[in-house]
This record gives C-alpha cells, structure tokens and sequence, in this order.
C-alpha cells in the first residue's frame, strides 16, 4: 500500500467518517474545521445503516456510553384523515453489523464524540480553522488556511470536501444545483416535551402532514424535542414580514396532530430558519478530491437520510482514495463508480419522497404546497435531471400513458404494510401488529413472480460492467463486475461473474420461467439472494415476464433506499 496524506475539509459526520475509514486504511490524515467543537447542527435523527458503518469502525461502545435515544422506526400521520403508519427498523440481525434500530441524537454532542475519536486514532484536527481557497490539480492538492490568525498553505495527495452546503470549493467550481421539485424552508426549534409513548413507539421519529407543508417532531435524550416545519419557499415573504418567531408559531399551531403530542410543553431554544432547502451537484469527484455528504447534495429531510449519505458517501471516498494510492491509473474507473453509487443513491431517495408527496397531495387539502408537490405529467420539467423520472416516462411513451396512479400507488402500497389498526395514535401500537400486511405484501409478490412462465433479457447484449464494491469489512474498495444489457441499463446491487452471464445469455436465447431462473441461480452460488437478483433486474429494467397466456405481468417497483434492512451499499 502507498500511504498518503490527505486533507479534510469540514469536520462533521462525514469528515470525520473519512477520517476514521482514512486511517483504518493506513493513511495520514489533517482535518480543517472553520467553528470549534461542540457546535450546533440541525438533523438528529439517524438510519440503522448508520449505526453500521459507526460500529464496524470500532465505535460502538463510544455509542452506547453515550446514552442516545434508540429509534426503532420513523412514523407517519401522512396525508390528511389518514390512519398512522410506521416504517419499522425490525429486520433479522444476520450479522453483527445489522441493525434494527437506529438513534436520535444531539448533533452537537455526536458530531464532537465523532471527532475525538478521529483525533484520538492520530488524525490531525484543526479546529477555529476556516478554508479560504482550494487549489485542486492531477497531481496534488493545496488550501489556503487561517490557523491561528495567520494565513498558511498547506499541500496533500488528495482532498476530502466535506464542508456542507457552504463549500469553498463547490463555489468556486460552481457546482450547485437547487432543485427545482423540493423547493422547501425550514423552520424549526426544540420544546421540553415528556416522552408520550411507552411501548414500540418510544424514540420513534413522528412526520405529520398539514395543509401548509409538513413537522417533523423528534424526541431527544432529556425529554426534548426537536419539532420542525417545512413550508414552501412562497412562504419567505410571510416570514420575514412575520419574523421567524411569529411566523413558527403560527404555522405549528396549524398542524393540529403535532400539537396533540406538544399539548402544554414549552418551546425552550430559538427559532432557527433554512433556506435553499435541495440540491446537488454537476459532479461528485474529479482527479484528486471528492464531494461527501452536504457538500455534494441534498434532498429532504422526511426519511433521516442526511447524515447517511454523509457517512455513506465517507467511507466511499476513503476507500476510492486508497485505492488510487495503489492503482493510480483506474482513475477514471473510480471517479466513474463514485459517481454512479452515489448519484444511484441520492435518486433513490429523490424518487422515494417524490412519490410521498404525490401520495399526500392527494389527501390534504388544495394549498400552495401540496399542489406543487404532485407529479401530474410525464413532462413535468422539474425532472428534467431526474433518471428515475426518465425511466417513468419512457415508460408511459411506450404505452401511451401517464399513469400518475401507478406512482402515487407505490407510496400507497408501504404505508399499508406499516398501517396502524387505531386511526390515531396509541400506545397499544405493537411492531407485531404489522406481521401479517408484510407476509400478505409478500405473498402477493410471490405469487406475481411464480406465475412468470416467460422471462425476456431486455437489451440487445448480456455484458458484464466492470464496477467496485467497498468489502464490508476491510472498507477496502474491490474491482468487481455487474449486469448490463450494454444500452446503458444495469444493475449494480449484486455483482455478477462469467456463470451469472451464461445464465442469462441462456435466458436471452431460450425465455426460460420464473422458477428455472432461480434454480439456475441458486445453482451457480446465490442461493440466499437468487430472488433479490431478479426482483432488482425487473426493477432496473433488465428483465420482463409473462404469465402462460403471454400478458405481461407488472411486477411493481418497490421503493427502496439505502441504510435500512439488511443490504447496506456499504
């Protein structure tokens, strides 16, 4: 291995995930920090992918010393007169790296827990420290600093920008995109609120739907609540006419259901505001340094996926970088695969919310907000950067029409699966009562799929795709191949080999059934995951099935994001 230096930029989740992954593979690290830690940061609620990353760096017991609030599951009062549903964690444990839960946190004591352990490992932190300029080249990397009250140069291999939304360098690139579908602000503060459930709905996330936007509410260590609302950017004027204090108060009381769970409780912190609410970036990496977490995009903060894809897109970028210490002339190749698992996973969870507040907007009342979060037509501009979007409308061009039911329908089919039996909240409320929709979800899934007597390859060639995987445990990136149909459609959740490829030139030729495949499959070393190979290639669009009489059957697309269940990207 070739041991480099490598500098961080922004010391949160993801600079400090960096740091840690950096230098469990053996690199040296400096990390430069404009504030001082502890510092406040919005965005307190976790994914149990999360906790995985966290625990195979070594830092569980640091976890739970701390004493943070689990969370089981996000829970939803979605959409007006809607009955709750929950997302639960719960997911068999098949390896010590799964998790079913995940936790609420004070960004402020996590992100400094973070950060003493890099600094701890043998990083060099440099807090009270602010970036001034970077200078990114093939060969290196440079920034202009102000330690100490004077201004320095210092030099590396490569850079890690993980300074969030206000980056040196994502300005000075010009990078930026703000999205032009979740055209939100936020509005938040905290409240001293007793914990109001004692069974399986204790530490839970609450997201509650209302005429004017959405409230997140999220209970914290010490009978505290974090309570936000998203509104419409429309709402900017009423703001500052307001002033934030007015104008939060004003709009929580409108949420009648959160209000319910607040009753008497006292606001206790300021009123905090964000503006510019989603965005990303024209690229993620390039040459010597990559874009992690909030510096490379963000979306909405309805599914706690922040802090994920900080850390996820962390531990991506260390391992890309040790990599290329080793193998420099794959650069191409690993900026090309950075950029495609983290731009896979950012559309998934665009895709994800989009067909949540089309399945609102359906439900609440006719306002500003939920009339422009409903997808109504297959040229909605909005998407015009959106693959996923992309995929639905090409869709519809081949039969002819939009079907914004179908989108809608995929929102609706999750939250019958988490469907509470009470049409309001209850502390009776058991993860158990929600076994029976999953195994009747799932049987009907089954019985879709074994009813295909006729598989066809969409595509004119079976390839394999060189791609890389981040082994789970070393975080050591792995040269690895993936399915493509060589018209740009591909695969890339389960890696693929020269048998994998036979069986589905087999399958191009002859259009065997549902069950041979599987057999075949299971056959050839993927008997544990046979199914979820061919549920991802209908999904990707690689696969179409008939039943005996030759009508094609849908198999719907689930929505899927990563740092939940059991397949972690990383």
């Amino acid at each position: 291995m070739s041991r480099r230096k490598i500098l961080i930029m922004g010391a949160g989740p993801a600079g400090s995930v960096a740091a840690l992954s950096l230098l469990k593979l053996g690199h040296d690290v400096e990390l430069f920090e404009r504030e001082v830690f502890p510092r406040y940061r919005v965005g307190e609620s976790f994914l149990p992918g999360t906790m995985s990353i966290l625990n195979r760096l070594g830092l569980q017991q640091q976890i739970d010393d701390a004493g943070f609030v689990k969370k089981p599951s996000a829970t939803f009062l979605w959409g007006q007169d809607q009955a709750p549903w929950t997302f639960s964690f719960s997911t068999p444990r098949v390896v010590d790296w799964v998790f079913d839960h995940a936790i609420q946190v004070k960004r402020e004591d996590f992100d400094h827990l973070l950060l003493n352990e890099a600094r701890h490992r043998g990083a060099k932190v440099n807090e009270g420290t602010p970036v001034l300029d970077v200078d990114v080249r093939a060969d290196g990397v440079g920034m202009k600093i102000k330690r100490n009250g004077e201004r320095e140069y210092v030099a590396g291999d490569y850079l890690i920008d993980a300074s969030g939304a206000s980056s040196p360098l994502v300005h000075k690139l010009n990078l930026r995109r703000y999205d032009a579908f979740y055209r939100n602000l936020a509005v938040w503060s905290y409240f001293r609120c007793p914990e109001r459930f004692k069974g399986d709905l204790r530490g839970t996330t609450f997201s509650i739907t209302f005429e004017s936007g959405w409230v997140w509410m999220i209970p914290l260590k010490g009978d505290l609540y974090s309570v936000g609302c998203i509104v419409d950017q429309s709402e900017a004027a009423k703001l500052s006419e307001l002033g934030p204090t007015e104008f939060y108060r004003q709009t929580l009381a409108k949420c009648r259901r959160a209000m319910e769970i607040l009753r008497d409780s006292d606001q206790v912190d300021e009123v905090r505001v964000v503006r510019d609410w989603s965005y990303d970036t024209t690229l993620f990496s390039r040459d010597r340094f990559f874009l992690c977490g909030d510096a490379a995009c963000f979306t909405d903060p309805l599914f706690s996926q922040g802090v994920h894809l900080a850390t996820q897109s962390a531990v991506c970028a260390a391992s890309a970088i040790d990599y290329l210490s080793s193998n420099p002339d794959t650069s191409t190749s690993v900026h090309e695969w950075y950029a495609k698992s983290y731009g896979e996973t950012y559309e998934q969870y665009h895709e994800f919310l989009a067909s949540f507040y089309t399945f609102a907007s359906f439900t609440e009342p006719d306002s500003e907000f939920w009339n422009r979060r409903r997808i109504a037509e297959s040229s909605d501009e909005r998407f015009e950067r959106r693959n996923w979007f992309h995929r639905l409308s090409e869709k519809a061009a081949s039969t002819g029409d939009w079907e914004i039911g179908d989108f809608r329908d995929r929102a609706s089919s999750m939250v019958a699966v988490g469907r509470h039996h009470r049409q309001h909240l209850s502390d009776d409320f058991s993860d158990e009562e929600l076994i029976t929709a999953r195994v009747a979800w799932i049987s009907r899934l089954t019985k879709q799929l074994s009813s295909i007597s006729k598989i066809d390859w969409n595509g004119r060639d079976v390839v394999l795709e060189p791609y890389y995987k981040v082994n789970p445990q070393s975080f050591k990136l792995e040269p690895k191949q993936v399915l493509s149909n060589g018209d740009g459609r591909h695969m890339t959740k389960y890696t693929a080999d020269e048998s994998f490829k036979t069986i589905f030139e087999d399958l191009k030729e002859q259009s065997f059934d549902y069950k041979t495949l599987i057999r075949r499959l299971s056959e050839n070393g993927a008997a544990d995951t046979s199914s979820q190979i061919v549920i991802r290639l209908f999904e990707a669009g690689l696969l179409s099935g008939y039943d005996a009489k030759g009508d094609w059957v849908h198999i719907q697309d689930r929505l899927r994001f990563d740092g939940v269940g059991v397949e972690y990207e990383v």
